[in-house]
């Protein structure tokens, strides 16, 4: 984009001066357009132009269709009339950076692209200068024109450091002090022309013409065009440059993907996001091809992975969940994306473009595992392909736009080991948890929001023998267990016709006449937790499961809380009574301070003969002794109580390797 700037001169010269570079341009059949952003006020402005003008106000729709051809088509209908001009004055543009891209686009076609900017420095005019590469301004040969110029150049130089700048000087008469300046300020190239009235009345023929080399105007106008900087097209870095304001390359990224929509269609049917994904980039590469646009590298890399990501992913999300240092993804909105890395919340400064664009990445989502959500059934829970949990919260409950929570499937297989390594469990604590599952005892694995429950649920699995029939009943799957013989269950929401619901509690009746050796349930919600605690109590022994809760004692009372959600009206008594004849043991664990995540008690529930029914005897617990630089210090405690089943064990030919229990 070459700039002709009116700040030594006047609209009218920069308008004749543009008109002559395009007709030069013309005799050497190198193309060039003039865009004039000074508005045709004038007869003059006609008398010079002396052809049909076509307005930038009409070009700019055709952006948006993203078949740039239509541009192309519509200028080049007729060659004598390549002049853009604008039908309002430039300050009252809406959107600037149209007119910007459009005249990338212009770029592109044409050699060169002569802009006339007017004298008004708006903010829309700023704009221009800031993404030109070279800039023209003519200017008299005397003093106060010559001390303008310089003032108009130092004030370019703070709006673009990398614009270029030729001066087209039209000598009146020599000025050695106007020279001194000019040679003490350190401008770029000059370029002098005669400008006498007599030679002004030339130009202004209509007999005048600018194929006449001898001409000492026409003359200067080839030495413009002549100049390497003026020949050489825009190079990747300029185009670089020019795609890292992100105003353009949104503006860029909208109008592909508009024609990358209806591109896609005929792949509607395409179920394999992988593949989807390859022929997306092909159709990027196509369009950007088909329509002739000079994108860098790097620009194009970043274009087609977003592009593929949103058509054929799930849009800004999918680097979040490549990273494997984020464990949570919480989406408030479409403007606002948080994440929780080593226990702590971190925003990030990505966003969706728009409210419509996260929705659709909701559906997408959803309708993998055949649910749906909208204003009738606003909360959905679903799962990612990798097992990452998702849940989703649209309006009207959510007031600030869809809320999406994502907790990540770790891709590395959590072990033991890796429990021991974060400090997250003692060895002692292990070997009494493989005890307790290879003597089948009912475990709770209770927690708040975060804490680890399923991931320590998977790990506790792995110590079941694998000669047993082990199935999981879960409402969105997450379990991950390592056994041969393992049969998963997940539920079935109502359809969008209230119909077909199948709920945890009713797999769970079901897993019953399944021959399982072991039942697990991944969280205990609601009603469901009865026919856990039947299963567990009927020959089901070493069955596991979740639940929220932030203490054993807590976790009692929400097992009482949820058998009464079933509808069942017995007294509390009875109740807690059936609880403790099946549930053996309570693995709490607790977030703290640092964001780590520990087991912080190991429990059995110890049936008592008196009126309390049973008491909680912790066996294990983690004592925090400080908090300090971010860390939190204590140590894993043995309670000096061991529970029955130990001694058993040893009858049964266990071999109890516990130290504390020596």
């Amino acid at each position: 984009m070459f700039l002709i700037s009116p700040e030594g001169s006047s609209l009218l010269q920069c308008t004749l001066i543009a008109f002559g570079l395009d007709s030069i341009n013309l005799n050497k059949k190198a193309d060039s357009i003039i865009v004039d952003f000074s508005v045709p006020d004038s007869s003059v402005f006609w008398s010079v132009y002396k052809s049909s003008i076509k307005y930038i106000e009409d070009v700019l729709p055709a952006l948006t269709t993203g078949n740039f051809n239509i541009i192309k088509d519509y200028l080049f209908t007729c060659r004598s009339s390549s002049i853009l001009c604008i039908k309002d004055p430039v300050e009252n543009i809406d959107s600037i950076e149209s007119v910007i891209y459009l005249l990338f686009v212009l770029d592109e076609y044409f050699k060169n692209v002569y802009v006339i900017l007017p004298y008004q420095k708006s903010e829309n005019v700023l704009r221009l200068i800031k993404e030109a590469k070279h800039c023209l301004i003519p200017f008299f040969s005397d003093s106060l024109s010559t001390k303008n110029t310089i003032l108009f150049l130092q004030e370019y130089r703070v709006i673009n450091s990398k614009l270029n700048f030729t001066l087209f000087r039209f000598n009146l008469d020599y000025n050695f002090y106007c020279d001194k300046m000019l040679l003490d300020f350190g401008v770029g190239t000059i370029i002098d022309t005669d400008f006498s009235s007599s030679l002004q009345k030339q130009i202004l023929s209509p007999t005048f013409s600018y194929r006449d080399k001898t001409n000492p105007y026409v003359a200067a106008l080839e030495k413009i065009v002549n100049l390497n900087s003026l020949q050489t097209k825009s190079t990747d870095n300029s185009n670089y440059s020019y795609y890292q304001n992100e105003n353009v390359y949104k503006e860029l990224k909208n109008n592909l993907q508009k024609t990358l929509i209806e591109e896609i269609k005929e792949f509607a049917q395409e179920k394999d996001e992988k593949k989807l994904k390859n022929i997306t980039k092909g159709l990027v590469f196509k369009i950007i091809k088909t329509n002739n646009l000079n994108i860098p590298e790097e620009i194009l890399n970043r274009l087609s992975k977003e592009l593929c990501d949103e058509i054929a992913g799930l849009g800004v999300l999918e680097d979040l969940l490549e990273d494997s240092s984020i464990t949570e993804i919480m989406v408030n909105g479409h403007q606002n994306i948080f994440v929780e890395k080593s226990g702590k919340i971190f925003k990030t400064d990505l966003s969706f473009s728009s409210e419509a664009n996260l929705k659709t990445v909701i559906d997408r989502i959803i309708h993998q595992v055949g649910r749906h959500v909208d204003e009738a059934s606003p909360i959905v829970d679903a799962r990612l392909k990798d097992g990452s949990r998702v849940n989703a919260v649209i309006s009207p409950i959510s007031l600030d736009g869809s809320i999406v929570t994502i907790r990540k499937f770790s891709k590395d297989k959590l072990s033991i080991d890796s429990l021991l390594f974060a400090k997250s469990i003692n060895q002692d604590m292990v070997e009494f948890l493989k005890l307790a599952v290879l003597l089948k005892k009912n475990i709770i694995v209770s927690g708040g929001t975060g804490t680890g429950k399923t991931t320590l649920l998977n790990i506790i699995s792995s110590f079941i023998p694998e000669n047993e029939r082990l199935i999981t009943i879960e409402d969105s799957a997450e379990l991950n267990l390592q056994q041969k013989h393992v049969v998963r269950l997940e539920s079935k929401p109502k359809s969008q016709e209230g119909t077909g619901e199948i709920n945890i509690g009713r797999l769970v009746i079901n897993a019953l006449r399944m021959r399982p050796d072991r039942i697990i349930v991944g969280e205990c919600r609601s009603g469901e937790a009865l026919d856990m605690l039947q299963a567990m109590s009927t020959g089901h022994e070493g069955s596991l499961t979740t639940l929220h809760a932030t203490s054993p004692k807590d976790a009692i009372s929400r097992l009482v809380a949820m058998i009464y959600m079933s509808g069942i009206e017995i007294p509390e008594r009875s109740i807690i009574t059936q609880i403790v004849s099946a549930v053996d043991i309570i693995v709490q664990l607790s977030r703290y301070q640092d964001g780590s995540r520990k087991i912080s008690s190991i429990s059995q529930i110890h049936k008592t003969n008196d009126d309390n029914i049973y008491e909680i005897k912790p066996v294990f617990k983690y004592v925090q002794k400080s908090f300090g630089n971010g860390v939190v210090a204590g140590d894993f405690m043995f309670c000096d109580y061991i529970p029955e089943f130990i001694s058993s064990a040893y009858q049964n030919g266990f071999s109890v390797d516990i130290e504390c229990f020596k």
